[in-house]
């Protein structure tokens, strides 16, 4: 009894320990993200009080309304929207076939061609810069959406074929085979059985591609210089003044920009945890 006695309070103790470290944790990665909330509510006046005081006793939207009214930063926003699902249409589209022809049609050198496309993300992004520039810039493509677009897919592309070819390698064949004996056709297979079960692996995927393009800011700024085509996380660095910093706007602007990411993630958190024992086909 005392044994077990024992082992019980160092079990509590154990988890004790781990809740506590967890505490800390998320207390030190949710605090920027917090502090930057409330502060967009604050009146300018109160950003700098000391001593430091969390909440303010006038709370306002001037912040969040002097950034909706700004058409600047609404034409970034929306060019950041059709970049970044364009991205992750396009990503999915080539990189489901392609990770299905890697993993499940048997071909030589498959495992291969996989490990080339993984280790093509091991080089530094700026060794690619005057590359893609040169390219972007004989095709007419500079201060375009579809030159950002060509250039945010030659890193979402090939991490997107990657991560559904493992989510495909999980399958067992066997699946497969009774589905073809139940009747079914290679494209109801493929539809019903492959993607259905890999359904949680394309949308970290989709996921994967969207935050990408959607918080990007180095090609942005290298590739465009106008209006037209800028995306939000460049127009956020405008607010960075010579003289001063627009903390106001700056704060607001940065909290719209990260509701696009928190959401997709809140509604789509379920289909992570699911098994990948959906989608058998019956007879």
């Amino acid at each position: 009894m005392a044994r077990q006695r024992s082992k019980r309070a160092r079990n509590r103790l154990r988890l004790a320990l781990a809740y506590g470290f967890l505490t800390v944790a998320a207390t030190v990665v949710v605090f920027p993200y917090l502090w930057m909330a409330l502060t967009s509510f604050k009146p300018i006046e109160e950003f700098f009080t000391y001593p430091l005081q969390w909440l303010s006793e006038n709370w306002t939207l001037g912040q969040y309304r002097a950034v909706l009214e700004d058409p600047r930063f609404l034409k970034s926003l929306w060019n950041s929207f059709v970049v970044s699902t364009t991205v992750t249409a396009v990503s999915l589209l080539l990189s489901i076939p392609a990770a299905y022809g890697l993993t499940r049609l048997r071909v030589r050198g498959g495992k291969g061609v996989l490990v080339m496309i993984l280790s093509s993300q091991f080089f530094p992004p700026m060794i690619f810069f005057v590359p893609f520039y040169i390219i972007l810039s004989q095709f007419q493509l500079l201060n375009t959406i579809s030159g950002l677009v060509f250039a945010y897919l030659s890193v979402t592309l090939p991490v997107c074929t990657w991560m559904i070819a493992t989510t495909f390698r999980n399958i067992p064949y066997e699946l497969e085979e009774a589905a073809r004996v139940d009747g079914c056709g290679d494209i109801r297979t493929i539809l019903e059985v492959v993607l259905r079960m890999s359904l949680p692996g394309i949308i970290t995927a989709g996921l994967f591609a969207f935050v990408l393009a959607w918080q990007e800011y180095i090609f942005a700024l290298l590739y465009t210089t106008t209006t037209e085509a800028q995306t939000a996380p460049v127009i956020l660095f405008f607010f960075l003044g010579q003289h001063q910093i627009d903390y106001g706007r700056l704060m607001a602007a940065a909290v719209l920009l990260s509701l696009p990411i928190i959401v997709p993630f809140m509604v789509m958190q379920r289909y992570f945890r699911q098994g990948h024992g959906e989608g058998g086909v019956k007879g």
